[in-house]
This record gives C-alpha cells, sequence and structure tokens, in this order.
C-alpha cells in the first residue's frame, strides 16, 4: 500500500503548486481586444481566433499560467479576453504581454486580486499570434 500512497501524494502535491483553475477543455473561440482597463470589458473593435492553431496557443497561456501568491495591485490591463467554450459558456480575462523580460501576466476577470505569470514561451508565441492580425 505504502507503494501505491507515496507516488500518488508526490503527484497530488506537485499538481497543485502554482497550478490554476483555468478551463481549457471544449475552447470554441477566443476575441481580443485592446482593454479599456478593469470592469469595461471591451465589446466591439476585437480580433476573434477560431483556428486549431491560434486556439493552442491561448489553451497553452491558461494551462502554464502559474499563480503568484498574494494579492496583486497592477494598472491597467492591456488586452481583454474572452474565451468562448463549446457549450456557449464564456471566461474572461485580463492580460498584460511583457515582451521586455518574456513574462507576461494574466487575471481572472473574476478574481483581479490575483496574478497569474505566463512563461516566456508562451507570451512569445501570444505576441506572434496577435502581431499576425
Amino acid at each position: 500500500m505504502k507503494r501505491i500512497v507515496a507516488p500518488v501524494l508526490v503527484v497530488f502535491m506537485l499538481t497543485g503548486c502554482g497550478s490554476n483553475d483555468f478551463r481549457t477543455d471544449g475552447i470554441k473561440a477566443v476575441t481580443v481586444s485592446e482593454s479599456d482597463g478593469f470592469y469595461r470589458f471591451q465589446t466591439g473593435d476585437f480580433i476573434t481566433f477560431d483556428e486549431p492553431k491560434a486556439i493552442q496557443v491561448f489553451e497553452d497561456m491558461l494551462r502554464e499560467a502559474e499563480r503568484i501568491p498574494g494579492i496583486a495591485n497592477v494598472v491597467g490591463p492591456e488586452y481583454d479576453l474572452e474565451v468562448r467554450f463549446e457549450n456557449e459558456e464564456t471566461d474572461r480575462y485580463y492580460l498584460w504581454l511583457n515582451e521586455s523580460d518574456g513574462e507576461s501576466s494574466l487575471y481572472d476577470a473574476d478574481d483581479t486580486d490575483t496574478a497569474h505569470l505566463i512563461p516566456a514561451d508562451v507570451t512569445n508565441r501570444l505576441i506572434e499570434l496577435l502581431e499576425a492580425d
């Protein structure tokens, strides 16, 4: 029994560190617009990404975003993101792309006190995607 419990505990502990609860399954499309600031989610002048390659970049962003402990206090976001799922539900996020050091920040629009860091490789893919359109 100890042989089974120890590996399960290690996997559980590793997956709990820095993880998040962002949904990634069933993404149908992602709309991105320049932000007007917190709590004023942009509803016009946006780009919709619905191709599988583009959706994969946003799935990776959400999957790899690592929660930063503590309460964040930042200036208004650069981008508003709305993730639409196959069941027509939506999740909204605020995004800051940091081109200088590679890591970017992401906030759930429903929890603007908690920051998540996006790794440099995913940030670079996001920048490429947004610059292409």
